[in-house]
């Protein structure tokens, strides 16, 4: 599993993501009993991409196909299908459930592909959610609002975001604490970057201390998409390991 979230303001849209790969595996005990365990195999596994079309693309679920990371097969798809086709926003989140299909059982990968349609008078700012098993492609965004949406280990940042209440002896929820909702609608870019960093940090750093599986971590990946330009706010780069 992993934390994916895609903001969208006037500005433009932020797209972030971890890079903790993670693996289940099964062991037996000596005792004879199965015992399935997370292991953290990696932080260094994109799950973020940019295509040649300025369209954002995040994946967070299952984390292989065949035994491989997915993050292959998305370059692959976006070097072999969508920049030769020079797909939109839209369309690039059709092929992305049409193309993920196609793999036998279909696995169970959730993408946000967000980005910008070209069309007069201004372009039109589109977040898409896809669900490949339950072969959903949906737009989260309603046009002209600002909003978030995110995926994967999400317990974390709903219990920091939601009221929290309890029931009394009449059976009334009683409010335990203020309530302070996000203003979604006066953020800034600068606002939106900064808030992805933080949900995805929080994650981290919540499960880090824990007792569960570990599969949140690493680098935080950030990238910006704007109508007529996108860029990498933070991106992990390859470099050679040093004794």
């Amino acid at each position: 599993m992993s934390l994916i979230i895609t903001l969208y303001v006037r500005e433009g849209i932020v797209m972030a993501s971890d890079s903790r790969l993670s693996l289940n595996v099964q062991q037996e005990s000596p005792q004879g009993q199965s015992v399935l365990l997370s292991v953290g195999q990696s932080d260094s596994n994109y799950k973020t991409f940019l295509t040649p079309t300025r369209v954002g693309i995040s994946t967070c679920g299952a984390a292989e196909i065949n035994g491989v990371p997915v993050a292959g097969y998305v370059e692959s798809f976006i070097n072999d299908i969508v920049a030769p086709k020079r797909l939109e926003v839209d369309q690039v989140a059709q092929e992305t459930l049409k193309h993920f299909q196609s793999f036998t059982p279909s696995p169970a990968i959730m993408f946000h592909v967000a980005g910008y349609k070209a069309q007069k008078p201004s372009s039109d700012q589109q977040v898409w959610v896809v669900e490949v098993a339950k072969g959903s492609v949906q737009r989260v965004n309603p046009p002209g609002q600002q909003g978030a949406s995110w995926s994967g280990e999400a317990d974390i940042l709903a219990r920091l975001l939601q009221p929290v209440g309890q029931l009394d002896p009449a059976g009334k929820v009683v409010a335990q604490f203020p309530v302070h909702p996000i203003p979604w609608g006066f953020f800034t870019l600068q606002d939106a970057i900064d808030f992805a960093i933080f949900a995805v940090r929080s994650t981290i750093d919540a499960i880090r201390f824990q007792p569960r599986a570990k599969t949140v971590g690493g680098p935080i990946d950030v990238l910006v998409i704007k109508p007529t330009e996108a860029m990498w706010v933070q991106r992990k780069a390859l470099r050679a390991t040093t004794s």
